[in-house]
C-alpha cells in the first residue's frame, strides 16, 4: 500500500515569532538565549517590534514600528531537581551601537501567573548591530551579574 502524506502546513515568519513571543510570555524557560548565573538563569530575546500582532502589542501597550525593537528579560530559580520559579529581578543597563552612541535601558515590569518579565523598546537604525550591558540583581539573594549580548536589528 502507498500513503502518501499531505504537504506540511507552512506558517507565516510573523506567525511563528508571535508564537515564540506567546511562549515566552507562558514559559520563560523555552528562551532559546540564556544566561546562567549560579542557580538563576536569565533569559533574553530582542526582535522586531512589527513582529507582535497589533492585539498582543496593545495587550502590553508596546508600539509596533519598524524601527523599534523589543527587549523581553526574565528570570528563572533552578532547584536541584530541575525545577524552576519565576525570579523578581532589577535591572539596569544600556544599549550602545557600533558608532558607541548609547541609550540607557529602563524596563518594565510585567507580572503573569507563571512569570515576571522585563520589557523594554528601543530605536534601532536598519541593519544596525546593538551590544547590550545590563546589571541583574537578584533581589532574593542581592548577587549582582553583568548580562552582555548583541543583537543586529533589520527594518522591516
Amino acid at each position: 500500500m502507498n500513503f502518501v502524506r499531505p504537504p506540511p502546513q507552512r506558517r507565516s515568519v510573523s506567525a511563528a515569532l508571535l508564537g515564540l513571543f506567546a511562549a515566552l510570555l507562558l514559559q520563560p524557560a523555552m528562551a532559546s538565549q540564556y544566561e546562567r548565573f549560579d542557580d538563576l538563569d536569565v533569559h533574553y530575546i530582542v526582535f522586531n517590534t512589527t513582529d507582535l500582532s497589533p492585539e498582543m502589542a496593545s495587550r502590553y501597550d508596546l508600539t509596533r514600528a519598524p524601527d523599534r525593537g523589543l527587549i523581553n528579560i526574565s528570570g528563572r530559580r533552578v532547584a536541584d531537581d530541575g525545577t524552576t520559579t519565576p525570579v523578581r529581578l532589577e535591572l539596569e543597563g544600556s544599549v550602545t551601537n557600533l558608532l558607541g552612541q548609547s541609550q540607557p535601558l529602563r524596563f518594565r515590569e510585567v507580572e503573569d501567573p507563571q512569570a515576571i518579565y522585563y520589557l523594554e523598546t528601543i530605536r534601532f537604525s536598519d541593519r544596525e548591530t546593538l551590544r547590550f550591558r545590563i546589571q541583574v540583581t537578584d533581589t532574593d539573594t542581592g548577587r549582582r551579574h553583568e548580562l552582555r549580548f548583541q543583537k543586529a536589528l533589520w527594518r522591516q
